[in-house]
């Protein structure tokens, strides 16, 4: 089914996103971007790394079916679980949710320290993000399914895929906010 008013609203959501970003973490210098709670938590720089690899990889999921004029292959079309997956990824990439969840290796930010220009980076992912988005507007987003990153066997509907990109994107803009606001967090 073709979506316009979800379409905008993922648009907004994506646009919120990037001033968020901006805002809150543009004027913190490389000490305060880098600083991590704990060695085992990310920092604000390894949060938003970890959005342009993994919701990037997404994206390159979107941009396939758009290259390919919104077509499902035989398996996106008979998978027996593709709801099943959608469902649970929307769950998980959520941007309420409480539970933890460790992300694959294919998604694990660098554990080395991050430079500034991680801000460019992060614009021009969501920048990418929403021009694709935008292309889908006339897609029927729940018929044309993706195939996942991380597994072959994995697929979902189109609303799902960009559902996830977005739950995701909010929910580690949160996490690095209060990574900002811990106690120990150089001033």
């Amino acid at each position: 089914m073709k979506d316009h008013g979800f379409i905008e609203q993922l648009i907004r959501k994506g646009i919120d996103a990037k001033e968020k970003v901006n805002t809150e973490f543009h004027m913190l210098n490389h000490e305060q971007l880098n600083w991590k709670p704990l060695d085992n938590l990310w920092s604000i720089n390894q949060c938003l790394e970890h959005l342009i690899i993994s919701d990037g990889l997404r994206n390159t999921a979107i941009e396939k079916k758009i290259r390919q004029n919104f077509k499902t292959n035989i398996w996106e079309n008979i998978n027996p679980l593709r709801d099943f997956w959608g469902t649970v990824l929307v769950a998980q990439t959520n941007e309420h949710m409480k539970k933890k969840v460790k992300a694959p290796r294919i998604f694990q930010p660098s554990t080395e320290e991050i430079g500034i220009e991680i801000f460019s980076r992060f614009n021009d992912h969501i920048d990418n993000l929403i021009d694709h988005i935008k292309i889908c507007i006339d897609a029927d987003l729940d018929k044309v399914h993706v195939t996942s990153p991380i597994s072959g066997f994995v697929s979902y509907s189109l609303r799902n895929a960009m559902t996830i990109i977005i739950g995701h994107e909010r929910r580690h803009i949160k996490q690095a906010t209060r990574v900002k606001k811990l106690s120990g967090f150089p001033s």
